[in-house]
């Protein structure tokens, strides 16, 4: 879970702050601001990109309409979170938490298609007990780690987390191989080919952890995707996730 800047409320042309009268009018500020990426599982959103109420409309109709209760989301995430209470002092949310400090990615055989990789997240092992308890909360939220299969299935988040860690795989080794050692001006078109890719398919976290211990990619992939917290990552150490700024927990 990418930790997102949603920033302030955008501004009309003439300079004031920008009312609606049906939440789905945030659609494109949205999309402007943090890229067509579901806030939840980070899948890219390639057509019909949800708005998604933070603290469910239900629970509080008096943020119905209000910008710093919105975010995108996809279809599987946006159904499953649905009108489910969710406080940040339980949850993890991309707004407020760093959500790549929570997770860590796992991959195994679907239990039912063989031959079928699935990837899925988990919570992190290395956090304290209370926050892991915090991170299943959430992914059990989002359903994150639904395993989904049959003729017609519309949640495959599990296939597309793995389709991209295979191919953020390939990229790591082709770092690693060759494009670490060449000189600056052959690295910068490496990475500039890397993010269109990254971009393409989403799933920042799985990115992220393909290139683990290599920093200045790291550094790359958290600058291009947009309004990433990037005081969650701490730039004299590797840029390894760190708690968010201000945060005791995530």
């Amino acid at each position: 879970m990418r930790p997102v800047i949603r920033g302030a409320v955008p501004l009309n042309a003439d300079g004031s702050p920008k009312k609606v009268s049906d939440y789905k009018d945030w659609r494109m500020d949205l999309l402007d601001r943090m890229g067509p990426f579901c806030s939840y599982c980070n899948m890219v959103l390639h057509d019909s990109p949800q708005v998604e109420h933070v603290i469910a409309q239900d629970i509080n109709p008096a943020v119905k309409l209000e910008w710093d209760n919105m975010l995108l989301a996809c279809g599987p995430c946006n159904r499953s979170k649905s009108n489910h209470p969710c406080p940040p002092d339980t949850h993890c949310l991309p707004d407020i938490h760093n959500g790549h400090l929570a997770f860590r990615y796992i991959v195994l055989d679907h239990p039912k298609k063989a031959g079928l990789k699935a990837c899925i997240p988990i919570p992190n092992p290395a956090l304290p007990q209370n926050l892991q308890e915090k991170a299943k909360r959430t992914i059990d939220l989002c359903k994150l780690d639904a395993l989904t299969y049959n003729p017609r299935a519309t949640d495959l988040r599990w296939k597309y987390r793995w389709e991209t860690l295979s191919i953020a795989q390939v990229w790591r080794q082709s770092w690693d191989s060759t494009f670490s050692l060449q000189p600056e001006t052959l690295q910068s078109q490496y990475l500039n080919l890397l993010t269109t890719a990254a971009l393409a398919k989403g799933f920042f976290s799985i990115w992220l952890a393909a290139f683990e211990g290599a920093p200045f990619v790291l550094q790359t992939l958290i600058n291009v995707f947009p309004n990433t917290d990037n005081n969650s990552f701490d730039a004299q150490n590797g840029w390894l996730p760190k708690a968010r700024a201000g945060l005791n927990d995530l």
